[in-house]
């Protein structure tokens, strides 16, 4: 029940409360230092207050006010009485939306010390005007002082109630050793879910031109219906995001595009990609349902606004990372051209794109393997608050093509037809083997980079011209002037889009929420058990072969079982730095054993959109110390692509690279970064440390339905070892005792294992036996192992090249420390 009974209330304690502001100087003056108009909406009970902070002294307005905010709060009522006692969590309460601001919230955190003083006022406030009982009694202790006091009764009774001689019986005790909690992963092992089979959603186009024109329309007014709908909704508070770009003014480019393709055909859109969802033909009601984040939304309400995609109309993510788009329609195309069929892929990207790197990459990477790949610049004339002027130096953006040979054409952006005519020659292009090409559409968006922007970078003029060129308008007229429709049939389709978009909203408002479950769901694929399933290792047809040796036939055996793998990477068909690869070319070719330019970004991020669209490309980079130049398209789309889609995609992807030093290879060649992307949800990481672990994991890896960094030793390539022949797989997430022992637990990361081995021989020789479990796969880590072995030695020491600090064996102690601190 609310706390205000009704507004009237409500404003006599506001109202009381900024009397009594007005009377304290100090923080009067403080906060007219704001200089800004600042209006509090409310909610149970309705209400609004404006404070105008601009003059000499602080007004304020009860209701509705003629002025016009800087920046506006909405929040509950209750919300609010929590602010002005003290007691609300500001930057939690902003998170979490139960306070929502339009405008330019820094001015109202610089105010935040300024009010504490008033939070005493609120009180006399309140007793003011006889609402003294809505003032809480003082809690007795915060939760800190609580957590404080328990743990001091604890120590006190641990230290005085537990005789010193008996301190280490309680800590030197096996725990309970559960499998299923040391090794708690989010991976669905033995379980299926949709398996991408390459077929879509048809959204059957009118053949009639005259019906064509008349959907162009019609799909133009629904798409612009929906976004205005949503810029009321985010006026309001009403939707569950704090960011939402909308492509208002920018209709014709996303429809004149899309209707250029088949319902086969791939698209990668970006953060402002509503438009293009639409056009392909995405259904508006879970479009809705996913920016409300409910249920039944296209993501399961994961992807909200910046994420919505849909599979089944051929798109392949949208991109909150400006110009990652461009990659993975890349890597689409690579797929298109493996697989032999004559789709085409198309990236939507903005003119700031053009300034990134992986645009570049992109753009050399598509011709030099001519992909059928058509590149969309909407050239919406700013990148994000700049202006294109003032990011780039270029007067026309299609000679951004010429460097790479690329055919480009510029269009007006607000002409349906003109782009759906361009946009057909260029995917006609692609379909008959001809290449990229680079389409420019000049076009505006009417609204700002993000809903609820408070920077001023836009003369009123300019906007008001774009305007005065609405595509919308515009092809209406050219439907006039065709005699195509009446007036009112015209008339009718603007008002049955409003329709459709107010009967989708209704229908997410009322759908459900995502259950809690559903929120570590969808993080990993699904995967076949037998790819996590120990069995016993067979000495049976072993034989000593090198590292490198077994890398190698590993390779060539998953290479040979499945089509779908590929390897690619620089100079892989002559072996690599390491000659890992040698012959491989020989006997798949180079259709599959792909030479690549130096361009790691390219590398990786063409390989996730492969890997989306029905490949299995494993990717070399060169050392592991260039991951860093590649972090991008693993961290933020390999990991995240399927959890933010609801489990749409699967990307099977295998990143190999050597790492370690002692090579002499200087800095930037001789790093152990295993351990630096292990806490990225949604990667599996392996290091094997021996040349059987070597060829068994990577086709583990390669079988995996998930994204796989494979770190590899250098100095491990040349060391020789016992490798089963035959079809053997070394389950993930499965360590092993290599050498058993009594007194103490080692537990080397990948390469470390031969130093371990030696050191253990080394320490025999003066009477200590050492136990080494081989983890061989950091995530996810096979915990149980390392406990099992701890509970027998009760002593656990790690070991990795990397550095000590926030190594991945501190994080192996930290583990044990939580879960078997009584086994040390």
């Amino acid at each position: 029940m609310p706390i205000f009974v009704d507004t009237e209330q409500l404003y006599q304690a506001l109202d009381a409360l900024f009397r009594r502001i007005v009377d304290h100087e100090e923080i009067e003056k403080a906060l007219l230092a704001g200089n800004f108009v600042l209006r509090f909406r409310y909610t149970e009970p309705d209400g609004q207050v404006t404070a105008d902070l601009r003059g000499s002294s602080l007004t304020w307005e009860l209701g509705e006010s003629e002025l016009t905010p800087d920046l506006e709060l909405i929040q509950t009522a209750d919300v609010a009485h929590d602010f002005w006692l003290g007691e609300l969590n500001v930057p939690l309460a902003i998170a979490s939306r139960k306070v929502v601001s339009r405008g330019d919230i820094s001015k109202a955190l610089a105010l935040l010390p300024v009010v504490k003083p008033a939070h005493k006022l609120y009180r006399e406030a309140l007793t003011e005007v006889g609402l003294e009982a809505l003032i809480p009694p003082e809690r007795e202790a915060a939760w800190t002082s609580d957590l404080a006091s328990r743990l001091r009764a604890g120590a006190r009774s641990l230290w005085s109630d537990t005789p010193l001689g008996q301190i280490g019986q309680v800590f030197r005790r096996a725990p309970e050793i559960d499998e299923a909690v040391l090794n708690a992963h989010h991976i669905p092992i033995g379980t299926t879910d949709h398996e991408p089979d390459g077929t879509f959603r048809e959204v059957p186009l009118p053949s009639e031109e005259r019906l064509l024109k008349l959907e162009m329309l019609r799909r133009m007014l629904l798409i612009r219906a929906f976004e205005q709908k949503l810029s009321e909704l985010y006026a309001d508070g009403r939707v569950p995001t704090e960011a939402i770009h909308l492509s208002i003014g920018q209709e014709a480019t996303a429809v004149g595009s899309c209707f250029a393709l088949r319902s086969d055909d791939y698209l990668a859109t970006t953060h402002r990609g509503h438009g293009h969802m639409l056009a392909k033909g995405a259904p508006l009601d879970r479009m809705m349902a996913e920016i409300m984040g409910k249920a039944n939304g296209l993501c399961g309400g994961k992807g909200g606004s910046m994420h919505v995609t849909d599979a089944t109309v051929g798109a392949i993510g949208a991109n909150g990372i400006v110009g990652a788009s461009i990659l993975i329609a890349v890597g689409a195309g690579h797929s298109i051209r493996r697989r032999g069929t004559d789709q085409v892929a198309v990236a939507y990207f903005g003119d700031g794109s053009t300034n990134q790197g992986m645009f570049h990459e992109a753009l050399n990477f598509a011709v030099v393997f001519d992909l059928p790949v058509v590149f969309v610049l909407e050239n919406n004339q700013y990148g994000e608050f700049t202006a294109l002027s003032k990011h780039c130096r270029v007067d026309k953006l299609e000679t951004r093509a010429a460097a790479y040979n690329i055919p480009a054409k510029t269009v007006d952006g607000n002409d349906v037809w003109s782009v759906y005519d361009a946009m057909g020659d260029a995917v006609a292009r692609a379909r008959r083997g001809g290449g990229p090409t680079l389409l420019v559409c000049d076009t505006y968006r009417w609204h700002g980079h993000m809903e609820g922007e408070s920077v001023d970078y836009r003369a009123a003029e300019e906007i008001a011209a774009w305007k005065a060129r609405c595509p919308i308008l515009a092809w209406r007229r050219v439907l006039e002037e065709e005699v195509l429709a009446d007036v009112a049939t015209l008339d009718e389709l603007a008002v049955a889009a409003s329709q459709e978009v107010d009967q989708a909203l209704d229908a997410a408002l009322n759908s459900a929420e995502p259950s809690a479950e559903a929120l570590t769901e969808h993080v990993y694929a699904p995967e076949p058990s037998y790819l996590y399933r120990d069995r016993a290792s067979a000495a049976e047809g072993a034989r000593e072969i090198t590292y490198a040796a077994a890398i190698r036939e590993a390779l060539a055996e998953e290479l040979e079982r499945d089509e779908r793998v590929y390897l690619l990477g620089e100079d892989v068909s002559t072996g690599g730095y390491f000659a890992v690869t040698n012959g491989l070319v020989d006997r798949f070719g180079p259709e599959r054993i792909v030479d690549t330019p130096i361009s790691e970004y390219a590398i990786v991020g063409s390989a996730v959109g492969a890997a989306m669209t029905g490949c299995r490309p494993v990717a070399e980079i060169l050392f592991s110390d260039f991951l860093t130049t590649c972090m991008d398209p693993i961290v933020n789309n390999a990991a995240k692509l399927r959890y933010m889609s609801g489990g749409q995609y699967r990307i099977p992807l295998v990143v190999r690279m050597p790492g370690g030093g002692g090579l002499g290879m200087a800095a930037q060649h001789s790093q152990s970064l295993e351990g630096l992307l292990t806490n990225i949800p949604g990667l599996i990481i392996m290091a094997p440390g021996s040349a059987a672990d070597a060829k068994g994991l990577l086709k583990a890896a390669i079988r995996s339905n998930n994204p796989v960094l494979f770190f590899e030793n250098k100095l491990g390539y040349a060391s020789t070892g016992p490798v089963p022949e035959g079809d053997r797989v070394t389950p993930i997430g499965v360590g092993k005792v290599v050498r058993e022992g009594r007194d103490v637990t080692l537990v080397p990361i990948g390469g470390a294992l031969n130093t371990a081995l030696v050191a253990a021989e080394q320490l025999a020789r003066d009477g200590i036996d050492v136990e080494i479990v081989d983890p061989r796969t950091l995530v996810p880590l096979d915990l149980a192992a390392i406990v099992t072995s701890l509970c027998k030695t009760g002593r656990l020491v790690t070991l990795e090249e990397a550095p000590y600090t926030h190594g991945f064996g501190a994080e192996v102690v930290a583990r044990v420390c939580d879960h078997a601190f009584s086994a040390l």
